[in-house]
């Protein structure tokens, strides 16, 4: 399983068991806008440009709004599980579930995430913007 450091520390992008990908972001962590650029652009290259589930372990994180954008607005995972324990993950959740064209839910355990995108059918399809549009 390839593991890769993002955001100088930030999060780890995994690829993980049965085609799920896992973005741990440190707790304490503030991501931006340049944070959540890499993240696109390290899903896509780990997925080929296809589009794959996401697990992201988000508790105590913190996210600015430009980064908050970043993801809404570009189509590169098939389905999101977001993973917090917290009242403010779950606030950040519901900010990351808005205007989505994929799955998306919200869980307090990995294994329950990790179940809920295996039960979904395989996308299929590709990414809907290239890195270099940003």
């Amino acid at each position: 399983m390839e593991h890769i450091e993002l955001a100088g520390g930030k999060a780890t992008l995994a690829d993980g068991p049965h085609g799920v990908l896992r973005l741990a972001c440190k707790p304490g962590s503030i991501l931006d806008a340049d944070d959540a650029r890499t993240v696109v652009v390290e899903v896509q290259r780990l997925s080929g440009n296809t589009l794959r589930p996401l697990l992201v372990e988000i508790t105590h994180v913190s996210m600015s709004s430009g980064a908050r954008r970043i993801l809404l607005e570009t189509r590169f995972v098939a389905a999101v599980a977001l993973v917090g324990l917290t009242v403010v993950d779950r606030v950040l959740a519901a900010a990351l579930q808005r205007e989505r064209s994929c799955p998306q839910h919200y869980f307090t355990s990995v294994p329950e995430a990790m179940e809920w995108l295996q039960r979904l059918p395989s996308p299929g399809g590709t990414a809907s913007s290239a890195p270099a549009q940003y």
